[in-house]
């Protein structure tokens, strides 16, 4: 079978979309040789516009399909084609857009919460990245359960625990981290829930030689983020990365001592996920798909909570048995979550979609 995926998230600084497009494709090269895969883009560096992604997913994607004759297209994110020349597989990462309006940029709201979860109904197979993105789509959206197949994302092997000193160190001086570090990866966007980190962090900074370092793309949000900061007198302890290249992140995640991920909503998570990999202890948000990726191998804790992430910070850096547990777990629940399962599971639903 000639399989059309669609890579154009995969082109300039990659983040959720575009690793699991790539990391998605290289795994289908290695599990399943017998089909053909073949990439289609716009040749558009960089993250797309909404008008920009419109166009090339309602009007240039199909037709490029159609010209590669694919007898099967996967779209890894954001809406599926109108127009489809042949049965079209959406993945369906999570309906931020329409759960939490109120969090995107006003401009925005049309696209991420009219457009997109309409256009969900045209492809002709969902998959999505956990049970509860699942639920989400049967209850809000009406989709029958039996159009909608949960396949979880994978880590890929440079997250592990053996991540040599020299090139921690290298991390460290190539980010100016002199000092222990509390760290964070992700958009800087408000589901993230970076108001709770950084009001929690305030209340235990004088205790603690930390400081919280938050790496990612900064969203439109990041203003009042930085705001945050300042009036809590924290300029000087909270560090702004910006995006951090993949190659960085094995280390980043190794040299913290501990990962925090606070977000109010997720589809998957992947950051947790790396960070147990790395045997970082983890502490996340005890929300949405969260639990289903972390399981008992990170400490959660109710999102929104400022004194109850406070709290778990302190027990994290201070008990020792439960820092080594952590430690010990979290890369044994990683390792549950490969690429190469994600790229199996995902041809059976190609070959059921094309009836092959």
């Amino acid at each position: 079978m000639r399989i059309g995926i669609d890579v154009q998230a995969t082109r300039g600084q990659r983040t959720g979309i575009g690793v699991y497009a790539d990391q998605l494709l290289r795994a289908l090269l290695r599990v399943a040789p017998h089909h053909e895969y073949v990439p289609l883009s716009w040749e558009r560096e960089g993250e797309l516009r909404t008008d920009q992604r419109l166009r090339w997913q309602q009007w240039l994607l199909p037709r490029r399909a159609r010209a590669a004759g694919v007898d099967l297209l996967h779209v890894p994110g954001f809406d599926a084609p109108r127009w489809r020349p042949c049965p079209v597989v959406l993945t369906v990462h999570d309906l931020i857009g329409l759960l939490f309006p109120e969090q995107l940029p006003p401009i925005s709201r049309l696209y991420w919460a009219g457009w997109l979860p309409r256009s969900l109904r045209w492809a002709d197979h969902l998959i999505a990245d956990s049970s509860h993105t699942a639920r989400d789509l049967e209850r809000r959206l009406g989709i029958p359960p039996e159009r909608i197949t949960v396949i979880p994302l994978g880590v890929d092997e440079r997250f592990h625990p053996e991540i040599p000193p020299e090139a921690r160190e290298a991390a460290r001086r190539k980010y100016g981290l002199a000092f222990p570090v509390i760290l964070y990866v992700g958009t800087l966007g408000p589901r993230k829930g970076l108001d709770t980190l950084v009001a929690a962090f305030g209340r235990i900074a004088g205790r603690i030689p930390h400081h919280l370092v938050l790496a990612g793309k900064p969203g439109w949000w990041v203003d009042r983020l930085l705001r945050e900061i300042r009036a809590l007198g924290l300029t000087e302890r909270v560090h702004l990365l910006g995006y951090v290249p993949e190659e960085d992140l094995p280390a980043l995640y190794r040299l913290a001592d501990v990962f925090v991920y606070p977000s109010r909503y997720e589809g998957f998570g992947l950051p947790p996920l790396e960070a147990m990999a790395c045997g970082t202890p983890v502490v996340c948000a005890d929300a949405a798909s969260l639990p289903e990726v972390v399981g008992d191998a990170a400490l959660r804790v109710p999102p929104g909570d400022p004194e109850a992430w406070a709290a778990a910070l302190l027990r994290v850096l201070e008990d020792e048995s439960l820092r080594r547990r952590l430690q010990a777990e979290g890369p044994t629940q990683a390792r549950r979550f490969t690429w190469e399962e994600t790229a199996r599971r995902t041809v059976r639903v190609y070959e059921q979609v094309a009836g092959r």
